[in-house]
């Protein structure tokens, strides 16, 4: 999974709804990082608004400076706001630039990290970096951030989602939003689940009634993600298995069928000359043209519907090349197979048998 490391990871959510205010909202979170971090075990704490991978997106439209503002509807990208220490909490990886750090304290010029799905796509072949854009609030008074860093790709939205574009900035430079989603994620040395305890008393210790919810560890929201696509995954395995299972003995019954209906046929052919060979060549052909019939409509049937299944695709592009043409060739050979017990019987018939057949 790139630039995030999973592994002992503790998460919990302390919504802010109690804390409206800008200066009281970021004291609290502070209060919050600095008394978990004096749990034993705990090796680093970092807070932001949205756990990644759980499926929840706040998103928003943005301008790079220069461009017209009738670009705006054609761009959004993920908003996450975040402690100076969330980076390091998580194990995210910086492709250039720099971190947040101290200095980045309340200002009308504010700046930003964003991710390498954003770079690319607004910056291509070029660094981002001193690049400035606005997002949020796009008006007259809304701030121009400055990009002073590029993150790995992270998949906020879901373990197995293709990574989004995205934005990052610090609590301090939040002051034009009024966003009250916030969750703490601890790296623990120890089993996460064994100072969930502490870290109630940690938090109540600054606010007896503020919430704590959710409390899972990382690995919890993976596995969960992952077995849920592995379920639906051997569910549709389940049924695609029966779905050739019975196509197999359509072909099977279909051409076993035309071989009854066709004896005198084939006995007039053997009369006249037909070996066994060319009989069989002649059933099995026609089950693989019933197949490639089939294969044909499957493709283009597969081609629109894996758009809609694409998040049950871990690994695989919905329209690999790859991937057709191996599904192909197995259901070709089972075809295959199907046809060729019902043309081995009509190679085997005996054409005085069969003239004679009504």
């Amino acid at each position: 999974m790139p630039s995030y490391s999973y592994e002992r990871l503790l998460t919990f959510e302390t919504p802010l709804f109690r804390y409206k205010e800008f200066d009281r909202r970021n004291a609290f979170i502070r209060g919050e990082l600095d008394n978990v971090r004096a749990i034993p075990g705990v090796l680093s704490a970092g807070s932001i608004n949205l756990i990644p991978f759980t499926n929840f997106a706040s998103a928003t439209f943005y301008l790079l400076e220069g461009q017209s503002r009738d670009r705006i509807a054609g761009q959004v990208a993920l908003v996450r706001n975040v402690s100076r220490d969330y980076f390091v909490t998580v194990g995210a990886q910086l492709r250039e630039g720099r971190s947040f750090s101290a200095s980045d304290r309340r200002s009308d010029s504010p700046v930003a990290i964003v991710n390498e799905p954003f770079a690319k796509r607004n910056f291509p072949g070029q660094s981002p970096l001193g690049k400035r854009f606005k997002f949020g609030s796009l008006g007259d008074k809304g701030y121009w951030y400055t990009i002073v860093g590029v993150l790995k790709a992270i998949p906020e939205t879901g373990v197995l989602d293709e990574a989004k574009p995205a934005v990052y900035r610090v609590y301090e430079q939040c002051d034009q939003i009024g966003d009250l989603n916030a969750a703490i994620v601890v790296r623990t040395s120890v089993e996460p689940a064994s100072i969930v305890p502490a870290v109630r008393q940690a938090i109540w210790s600054l606010d007896k009634n503020q919430p704590l919810a959710r409390i899972r560890t990382m690995e919890d929201i993976v596995d969960r993600q992952l077995s849920t696509s592995s379920e639906s995954t051997a569910l549709l395995g389940a049924f695609a298995l029966l779905a050739l299972l019975l196509a197999s003995l359509g072909i099977y019954g279909v051409l076993s069928y035309a071989v009854t209906q066709r004896t005198n046929e084939i006995g007039v052919r053997m009369a006249l000359g037909a070996t066994p060979g060319e009989v069989l060549r002649l059933v099995v052909g026609q089950g693989m043209v019933l197949a490639l019939i089939g294969a044909v409509a499957g493709v283009v049937g597969a081609l629109g519907l894996t758009r809609l299944m694409s998040g049950l695709l871990y690994g695989v592009r919905p329209s690999d090349p790859a991937t057709f043409a191996a599904v192909c060739l197995f259901l070709g050979a089972v075809a295959l197979a199907a046809s060729y017990f019902p043309a081995r019987q009509a190679s085997r018939i005996d054409p005085l048998t069969a003239l004679r057949h009504d």
